[in-house]
């Protein structure tokens, strides 16, 4: 067999990874009739996964009409040459599998990891005692945050969980911390869905309160007899001193008799004890002034005994003391578990972190072709994408299909993955495995790999690939792992494109007395900004990285008020549209009727900015049900008797909030349906399940809205853009947060338990061999996911690299290697360029931004579609429920009726048709028609907008538009023409500034769309039509 068979592609950032997996996929696919059925190629994300479907059935398309080989693309050449065809038969097969994948897409297998692995357990559900329609729950906060409710809850009725929980309350007080116990126990819970810890996890399932009990019971007489022993041994030591006829002032800065005296008064902190070079000195014998003798020659040595035997029993009772204070947390992490597993059972859920260990323990042992036979099919052909992510359980279920698929002759396995880019390690990624299939130290088939590496960087140009190869090689000395040094050492030798250009700006910002770091960046960022534009670059040209949420939301909020359009995962939340907003005030009124802050919420939303606003709130404040029920036909009560579902619509409709489709009124009753086939308990549940997702439920964004895009590191994986920024890059390298790791330990020292959770510390090294050795090897991993997220973010930009870091230096005025800009500084100095006067470095040019087509504009004509007008059991009343006079006349004037039946006109040619329609739906009554067509009439024949309703223009009425900072805007209409856009707003009653005010805030967010506004109309509607240029 050809080693061929096993191919490893080693792609680092931009080397067209894409491509080359397109090129054997497609190879293999039209090989022979039907091959495409045994091909299973794997990635992470939706995202990937439809990128790459579309990348196959696109080429595919564009082989099938390929009759120029002159004009053939790249790929198609290489395909062609790989099978050795006819430019006719490549064409031709090209033809046949399109359509065959088309007929028989359920056989078109390219998926997520997960997904595949979900397919597995469904075909294995019944072996495994599952629920044949099990749920799969995808975001274990909620069933974690249940879980912590219900265990706290039990308190006071079972006595020994009562007690533990007393205990950790007690035991936080202790530590001057909140007594609330809630964030942490939810906090410890995380570790159940996390793939690194289950092992350790699921050991623990049998174990009872009363083991938890004993063992700390245990730990705990232990600590106090270490104790008992240093204090002894430190007067032993005293003794030794006081004999020789030594005195303390005998000693420089009598050091060594206050360390044993302090230990002696059972003062046992570590850091104040041995952060010193005692035991040097006692080593070499020089633990006296000078000019004062040893008493005799085992002096020093006697006191080193007795020094090294005290540390010894220090940092045992350390390590004992860790051990103790995670006795608790792993005590409620045991009953937390019990408790998920009793909501998922009760509900018939399956949590997809456990997707990886069911099949591990009960699937992965099966004969791969009895797997196959239950699957209903057979792969022959495996492809795994970004494989340095992949976990080591993903791997290990994987590997019996693939050993079985490449044990045939006609069997392949393609991996692509680069190690620098493996920044999920929190998620189970390993890139070691990865690593040791590169470096041929790990094998898992009898086949050895071939590995290629794609050498050269398509996406960034040139100056930008200088900088990251000379940028990483050297700071590699700084990774302490040898593989993971030559990693960035060796793996940063790509090859340029034929773009010559491009630029990388480092800037250093110096934190004065009275400056913020944070709006130092916050300025520098929008400095940069400026700079582009002025250089003819667009707002979308611009993506914004930060390592942290917390960076981007306040860059955010800062270039908001800066008039700088920003898209980003914030801006996108359904919380930060007013419509959702005010929908979730009127299911909350509803629920609790008497919230006057609830009421004014309402009222203000309705409202808007109308002269009286305050007035019209304060008489409505304490009633506003009677208010909603006369001018809107709008019964609260009725969302008490209908769904969530159905009240959301019923509420949309009466106040008219989505004349066309809102992808936030959208996005809100997709939730709203969901959580109504999860949950029970009608609008309460709802409003609860809203409070807990509210942070997370967001729609998608926009693709052609000039506007900057902020995002996380890790969210901008896969991605490239024009222009990148990258602020707040002086990330400490070995940051995190409270980790917790396992130490393997003696069963019989330990009641009967092999491993023990424990925090990290540095103190680590002093636990033994086996202390130390942990504590190193997470340093380790810490110095690479730092290095990999800062390849990550500095491999983004296309033309542009934009580095905001700080001029952070030692007090005696070195950088700090660990950290970003220590790292950057260090690369500065051996390029021998670093001036300490200097807080900007330049490297090449900034290329000219591409030309943008003038015809990307943000808009979309989807009609929005009641289902809840069509059922059955309830009638929306037709009295209009727009209106607010009591007078039907005076309400007409008032301009409700009015902008209803404008929206409905593009031109005079409508009007007929948009009153019979009226008539037939008894929105209007037969004597008010004639009032309405005279008004109608004499604005859009008024001789100053007739042009505006004639033929040939392109009317959008009552679109959306998202302004800058994602407000959804509505102009009343707006006419297109050879991208010149007219603004008209129709407006009753007195004239007012604020009215202007709106229409440049239209206007603004048009021409950020790319239109060229050229007229500002405000028709005012009294007796007479008087329409005001502006």
């Amino acid at each position: 067999m050809s080693n061929t068979s096993f191919k490893i592609y080693n792609a680092s950032a931009g080397s067209g990874k894409t491509y080359a997996l397109t090129r054997e996929y497609l190879k293999i696919a039209l090989s022979s009739p039907k091959s495409f059925k045994k091909i299973l190629a794997i990635t992470f994300t939706n995202k990937a996964v439809n990128e790459m479907k579309n990348r196959i059935l696109d080429n595919l398309f564009d082989f099938s009409r390929t009759t120029d080989l002159k004009k053939a693309a790249p790929l198609f050449l290489d395909v062609m040459g790989g099978l050795k065809l006819s430019q006719e038969t490549l064409r031709n097969r090209s033809r046949l599998t399109l359509k065959d994948i088309l007929h028989n897409y359920a056989f078109f297998n390219v998926s997520t990891i997960d997904k595949f692995t979900h397919r597995l357990i469904r075909t294995f559900a019944r072996d495994l005692k599952l629920p044949q329609n099990f749920e799969v729950i995808l975001d274990n906060d909620i069933v974690l945050s249940e879980a912590v409710d219900r265990l706290i809850d039990k308190a006071g009725n079972e006595k020994q969980l009562t007690q533990v929980l007393i205990e950790f309350a007690l035991e936080k007080i202790d530590d001057n911390k909140s007594w609330d116990i809630v964030f942490d126990l939810n906090k410890i819970g995380t570790l159940l869905f996390n793939e690194t810890h289950a092992h350790y996890i699921k050991n623990l399932e049998n174990r009872t309160l009363d083991d938890f009990t004993a063992l700390k019971k245990h730990i705990r007489s232990e600590i106090k007899s270490l104790e008992k022993k240093a204090v002894l041994l430190a007067y032993d030591a005293l003794e030794i001193i006081n004999a020789s006829g030594l005195e303390a002032r005998d000693f420089p800065r009598e050091t060594l008799p206050n360390h044993f005296k302090k230990i002696s008064e059972s003062e046992f902190n570590l850091y104040k004890l041995y952060n010193n070079k005692l035991e040097d000195s006692l080593l070499e014998g020089k633990i006296l002034k000078s000019g004062i003798e040893l008493p005799s020659l085992e002096f020093a040595t006697n006191l080193l005994t007795v020094y090294l035997g005290i540390k010894e029993i220090l940092y045992h009772r350390a390590f004992l003391r860790n051990v103790y204070a995670n006795i608790v947390p792993l005590t409620l992490l045991n009953a937390i578990h019990r408790e998920v597993q009793n909501i998922q059972t009760e509900h018939d859920q399956l949590s997809i972190s456990e997707f990886n260990s069911i099949i591990s323990k009960e699937i992965k042992n099966q004969p791969a072709p009895f797997i196959y036979e239950r699957l209903g099919e057979k792969y022959r052909h495996y492809f795994i994408d970004e494989f340095q992510d992949t976990s080591e359980m993903q791997w290990n279920n994987l590997t019996p299909l693939i050993d079985n698929a490449l044990a045939s002759e006609s069997g392949s396995l393609f991996l692509v993955g680069d190690a620098k880019q493996a920044i999920y390690r929190w998620r189970g990624g390993k890139a070691e495995q990865f690593l040791n299939l590169m470096n041929l130290t790990v094998n898992p088939f009898v086949i050895s790999p071939t590995i290629e590496t794609l050498p050269k960087n398509y996406r960034s140009f040139e100056e930008i690939v200088k900088f990251n190869n000379s940028f990483f090689k050297s700071t590699s000395p700084f990774l302490n792992n040898k593989m993971y040094n030559i990693l960035f050492e060796k793996g940063n030798e790509q090859e340029f494109n034929t773009q010559n250009e491009g630029l990388v700006k480092i800037t250093f910002l110096e934190n004065g007395v009275d400056q913020n770091l944070d709006e130092l960046y916050c300025h520098k960022v929008f400095e940069h900004i400026g700079e582009l534009l002025e250089k003819e670059y667009r707002f979308e040209d611009i993506c914004i990285l930060t390592r942290k949420r917390k960076h981007g939301i306040l860059l955010s909020d800062f270039l908001m008020r800066q008039n700088i359009p920003i898209v980003s995962s914030e801006t996108l939340l359904l919380k930060k549209s007013p419509k959702v907003d005010f929908l979730i005030n009127l299911l909350t009124y509803a629920n609790q009727p008497g919230d006057l802050e609830t009421s004014y919420q309402i009222l203000n939303f309705l409202v808007g900015d109308i002269h009286g606003k305050h007035s019209f709130i304060v008489t409505h404040l304490e009633n506003p049900t009677s208010l909603l029920q006369e001018e809107y036909d709008f019964n609260p009560e009725e969302l008490n008797r209908l769904s969530v579902y159905d009240s959301l619509e019923y509420a949309i409709r009466q106040f008219r909030l989505a004349e066309k489709s809102d992808a936030y009124l959208v996005n809100l009753l997709d939730f709203a349906l969901e959580t109504e086939h999860k949950e029970e308990g009608g609008i309460s549940a709802f409003l609860s399940h809203w409070e807990k997702k509210k942070e997370k439920l967001s729609i998608t964004p926009p693709t052609a809205y000039n506007a900057v895009q902020i995002m996380t590191i890790h969210k901008a994986k896969g991605l490239e853009f024009p222009i990148v920024i990258f602020p707040y890059a002086n990330s400490y390298i070995y940051e995190e947060i409270d980790p917790k790791l396992w130490l393997s330990v003696k069963k019989d020292r330990f009641c009967d338990f092999s491993e023990v959770l424990i925090s990290k510390k540095k103190e680590m090294g002093g636990y033994g061999k086996m202390g130390a050795e942990l504590f190193d090897e997470e340093q380790y991993k810490l110095e690479l996911d730092a290095f990999n997220i800062l390849y990550v973010a500095l491999t983004r930009a296309i033309k542009g690299l934009y580095i905001i870091s700080e001029k952070d230096l030692t007090s005696k005025g070195g950088h700090k290697t660990d950290r970003y800009s220590g790292l950057f500084i260090h690369f500065l100095k051996e390029k021998g360029i670093w001036q300490e006067n200097n807080s900007q470095y330049l490297f090449g040019t900034l290329p000219s931004p591409s030309p943008k087509s003038s015809s990307q504009h943000l808009e979309e004509n989807i009609p929005y579609t009641y289902s809840f007008k069509d059922r059955t059991g309830f009638q929306i009343l037709s009295k209009s429920g727009m209106l607010w006079d009591t007078e039907r006349e005076a309400a007409i004037l008032k301009g409700n009726l009015i902008h209803y039946i404008l929206g409905k006109i593009e031109t005079p040619e409508d009007l007929e048709v948009t009153f019979d329609h009226l008539i037939q739906n008894g929105d209007i009554e037969g004597n008010e028609t004639n009032l309405l067509k005279a008004i109608i009439h004499k604005i859009i024949y008024h001789p100053k907008l007739l042009d505006y309703y004639s033929k040939g223009n392109i009317i959008k009425n009552e679109k959306d538009i998202i302004s800058k900072d994602g407000i959804i805007l509505r102009p009343d209409r707006v006419v297109l023409k050879d991208n010149k856009a007219t603004i008209i707003d129709y407006k009753t009653g007195k004239k007012n500034t604020k009215h202007h005010e709106q229409l440049y805030m239209y206007a603004d967010t048009l021409e950020l769309m790319g239109y060229d506004v050229e007229n500002k109309i405000i028709v005012y509607i009294e007796k007479e039509v008087n329409p005001e240029f502006i």
